[in-house]
C-alpha cells in the first residue's frame, strides 16, 4: 500500500470522492444530531425533578376538601401513610428518601401554601438550603422559612412572626424559591413536624384524609438511574392505582408523544441515514472500480496481487470513510451549537404545583424554562467514526471479488 497513491487518486478523482464524502458525512451528522437531541430532550425532561435532587416523586389524590376554612390538603396530595413510606424505603432501587407535608390554609384574611420539610434532609425541599437570601436555613423547632416575594407582598423579614393557622412562628430566613424548581412551592416553609402537627389538629384534614403521626402527603425519591422506569409500576403495586408518580418519562410525555417515542425516533432515523450513506459509498466505490479497471489491469501486469489491489483501493476507501466521519462530525457540531440556544418550556402538572383555581394565577400552567442541553458526547463521536471505518472496511470487502475478477489480458486486449 502506497499512501501517496491513495491521495493522489482521491485528489484526482475528487468529484467522486466529494460527494461520497459528503453523503456519508450528511448521514454521519444526522445520526449524531439526532441521539445529542433525544439525549438532550431526555435530560430536560430530568431537570424538574432533578432541581430538587429527586428520580421520582408520589403523591395520593384524594377527594376535594368540604370545608375551605383553616389547614386543608390539596386534592392531589393527601395522606400517606407512615407505613407506607417504609415499605417504599424498602424497595430495591431506591437510594434516597425525602418527605413532606403539603397544606394549604384557609385563614380569614389571607390564603398561604405551607410546605413542611425534614431540614436535616438534603433531598426535595431541603434542597432550598442553597437558595437563602436572607438569614438561615430551617432547625427543629417551631420557626418559619418565607419565600421572598411571599415576604415581600406581607411585609415580612427576619426577625417578624408570620401566623398561619392561628400558630405564629418566628421568621429565621428568607429564600428564592424561583431559582428552585416549580415543583411544590410554598410561600411558608416549616419543619416537617411542625406541618405534620399542623395537619393532624385540622378537621377539615381529618375529614377527607385521616392523617397520624409519621404521615406525610409528598415523596421524593432517589434511584438507581437504570430502574426508574421500571420502580413506578412497582411503587403503584405498593400504594395504590391513586398515587401519581412522576418521572423524567412523565415530564417526556408532557412535550408530546413525538419526545416521548424520541429514542424510537432517533434509532429508526440513524438507520435510515446510515444505510443510505453507506449506499451512497458503495455505489461510489463501485463506479470507481469500474473506472480505474484498465489502470487495475496494468498494476496486475506490473506484478501487484489481488491483495496488493485490494489493500490499495481498502486504504482509499477507508481514508475517505473517515475524513468523511470528521466532517459528519464539524457539521454535527455546528448544528448542536445552534440548537443548543433554543429554548424548552416543560409543563408542571397542576398536581406538583397545586394553587386553588379560584385564586389569581389559580390553575394557570407552569413551565420550567430552560435551554436545550446539546451536547456532542465523546462515546457517540467515538461511535460515530467507528462506524465510518466500519463502512469503509465492508464496502472494501464487498468489492474485493470484484477485484480479483479483473483480467489483465482481457482488460488490455479491449483497450
Amino acid at each position: 500500500m502506497r499512501l501517496s497513491y491513495v491521495f493522489r487518486e482521491l485528489y484526482l478523482r475528487r468529484r467522486r470522492s466529494l460527494t461520497a464524502m459528503l453523503g456519508l458525512a450528511v448521514g454521519i451528522a444526522l445520526l449524531v444530531v439526532v441521539n445529542a437531541l433525544s439525549a438532550a430532550f431526555g435530560e430536560a425532561a430530568r431537570a424538574p425533578l432533578a432541581e430538587i435532587g429527586a428520580d421520582l416523586s408520589i403523591q395520593r389524590n384524594g377527594d376535594v376538601p368540604q370545608e375551605l376554612a383553616g389547614a386543608v390538603f390539596p386534592c392531589s396530595a393527601v395522606t400517606l401513610r407512615g407505613d407506607e413510606v417504609e415499605r417504599v424505603r424498602q424497595v430495591p432501587g431506591i437510594t434516597g428518601v425525602a418527605t413532606g407535608v403539603l397544606l394549604w390554609v384557609f385563614d380569614a384574611d389571607q390564603f398561604t401554601i405551607i410546605m413542611g420539610l425534614d431540614p436535616d434532609n438534603p433531598l426535595g425541599p431541603g434542597r432550598l438550603r442553597h437558595f437563602i437570601t436572607q438569614g438561615r436555613f430551617l432547625e427543629s423547632g417551631p420557626e418559619a422559612l418565607l419565600e421572598v416575594n411571599y415576604a415581600q407582598e406581607r411585609h415580612l423579614t427576619v426577625g417578624d412572626n408570620v401566623s398561619v393557622a392561628g400558630k405564629r412562628y418566628p421568621v429565621v430566613g428568607l429564600v428564592d424559591a424561583s431559582k428552585a424548581a416549580k415543583v411544590a412551592v410554598a410561600g411558608v416553609y416549616l419543619p416537617l413536624a411542625e406541618a405534620q402537627a399542623l395537619a393532624l389538629a385540622s378537621p377539615q384534614v381529618q375529614s377527607v384524609s385521616p392523617f397520624a403521626p409519621g404521615d406525610v402527603n409528598l415523596l421524593f425519591l432517589t434511584a438507581d438511574q437504570r430502574r426508574v422506569p421500571g420502580l413506578a409500576a412497582t411503587l403503584k403495586g405498593i400504594l395504590g392505582n391513586k398515587v401519581s408518580i412522576s418521572t423524567p418519562e412523565s415530564f417526556l410525555k408532557q412535550l408530546g408523544n413525538l419526545f416521548a417515542l424520541s429514542d424510537t425516533f432517533a434509532l429508526a432515523v440513524s438507520a435510515i441515514a446510515i444505510a443510505t450513506a453507506a449506499l451512497l459509498v458503495l455505489k461510489t466505490t463501485a463506479g470507481n472500480i469500474n473506472e480505474r479497471a484498465r489502470e487495475i489491469g496494468v498494476l496486475k501486469c506490473l506484478g501487484w496481487t489481488n491483495a496488493d489491489v485490494i489493500r490499495q483501493l481498502l486504504a482509499e476507501t477507508l481514508i475517505q470513510c473517515l475524513l468523511a466521519g470528521v466532517l459528519g462530525l464539524a457539521l454535527a457540531w455546528l448544528a448542536c451549537l445552534a440548537l443548543s440556544f433554543l429554548e424548552v418550556r416543560i409543563p408542571i402538572p397542576w398536581e406538583m404545583a397545586p394553587t386553588p383555581h379560584f385564586l389569581p394565577g389559580g390553575g394557570e400552567p407552569v413551565f420550567k424554562t430552560l435551554s436545550l442541553p446539546m451536547r456532542l458526547a465523546p462515546s457517540l463521536a467515538a461511535f460515530a467514526l467507528s462506524l465510518c471505518v466500519l463502512i469503509g472496511g465492508l464496502t472494501g470487502g464487498l468489492l474485493a471479488r470484484r477485484i480479483a475478477r479483473i483480467k489483465p489480458s482481457e482488460v488490455l486486449r479491449h483497450e
